[in-house]
């Protein structure tokens, strides 16, 4: 009796519709691949610390970062805040074609005050990098977080098979678990995103953003605004003032926001939580439906037929959305620094 109660358990839990999209507990790091627009905002360097942090921790291992903007300075911050936490080898991709450029607070700065060994002569292109690094992976394995532009996963998708290597459709079907966006405004039941709230990561590079979450053959699932961005009312970055001084994270917030590091949005310091751990006690999930959406950025969440997208809900605890402990998580993952 009691080994049937456990079969049927099993099957439940098998056939559940979260099954897919809660990423219980793992013997095994998560293999990340991250995926920056290094240069507008100063979460990108907060969800570097949080990505190296878990990789400390032992629960994820990073095997490549990819530029998403042609922001010369970027590929170099990026190296930076490897080299500080002492993975200075992580292969970087960057843009050499058509990008997003934007100007940046911070980039420049970073990359001109701490040690780093950046060549973007010697640096892959971010698709080229793709490709070459999935290959590498065994199936199923890989989580692509982006955090940016979606113009690497759109040219990803579309790349050609050649000379015996797959294609990049067929290469994301065969390595890909599966894709974490930040991105988009869901907003009402059913979610909907009229662009009153902003969508940096998909308005600037939109043909690509339309192409990418048209195409995506996967799991996605999407960290919207209203989770972990403006307007969502968590913040941090203050607390930064407590670590080093060599700290470029630290130098990254000082210098978007003029001298002392003060609290923003954890749109991607989330975005990578998820990615890596899961649910868990820190979020909810939308599981049934999928992004409609238009190429003006618009779009409308619909349930008319079986989808493999999702987005990520607040968590209600006692009435309330549980803000203050996700941003405490967060918190103590950003000034961790660098393992021994």
């Amino acid at each position: 009796m009691m080994r049937l109660i456990f079969l049927v358990t099993g099957m439940l839990a098998a056939f559940s519709p979260y099954a897919a999209f809660s990423q219980p507990a793992k013997t095994s790091p998560v293999k990340i691949i991250f995926d920056t627009d290094m240069h507008t905002d100063c979460d990108d360097a907060g969800a570097m610390a949080v990505l190296h942090t878990l990789q400390d921790k032992g629960e994820c291992e990073i095997l490549a970062m990819m530029c998403s903007t042609t922001d010369p300075f970027s590929g170099p911050a990026i190296d930076v805040i490897n080299t500080y936490y002492k993975r200075p080898g992580i292969p970087i991709g960057i843009r050499k074609g058509k990008g997003v450029l934007r100007s940046s607070r911070y980039t420049q700065g970073i990359a001109s005050a701490f040690p780093h060994d950046f060549d973007p002569d010697k640096a892959p292109e971010a698709v080229a990098l793709y490709r070459r690094t999935l290959e590498k992976q065994p199936d199923q394995s890989v989580v692509i977080v982006t955090v940016g532009y979606l113009t690497n996963i759109s040219e990803l998708l579309q790349l050609p098979a050649e000379a015996g290597r797959l294609s990049g459709m067929e290469l994301v079907k065969r390595k890909v678990k599966s894709w974490v966006c930040m991105g988009g405004n869901f907003i009402g039941s059913p979610a909907k995103d009229d662009l009153k709230l902003g969508n940096v990561n998909f308005f600037y590079d939109s043909s690509a953003a339309y192409y990418a979450i048209h195409h995506w053959p996967a799991e996605l699932v999407f960290a919207g605004r209203e989770v972990c961005s403006v307007p969502s009312g968590l913040a941090i970055g203050e607390h930064l003032s407590q670590t080093p001084q060599d700290n470029p994270v630290r130098r990254a917030y000082e210098l978007y926001f003029g001298g002392t590091p003060k609290n923003r949005h954890v749109a991607d310091l989330a975005t990578v939580l998820y990615a890596v751990r899961g649910l868990r006690d820190y979020w909810d999930i939308e599981t049934k439906g999928y992004m409609d959406l238009h190429p003006d950025m618009t779009f409308e969440w619909k349930s008319d037929r079986d989808s493999n997208q999702a987005y990520l809900l607040k968590k209600i605890r006692d009435g309330k959305p549980n803000d203050r402990y996700v941003e405490s998580v967060l918190d103590t993952l950003l000034l961790e620094g660098p393992g021994l």
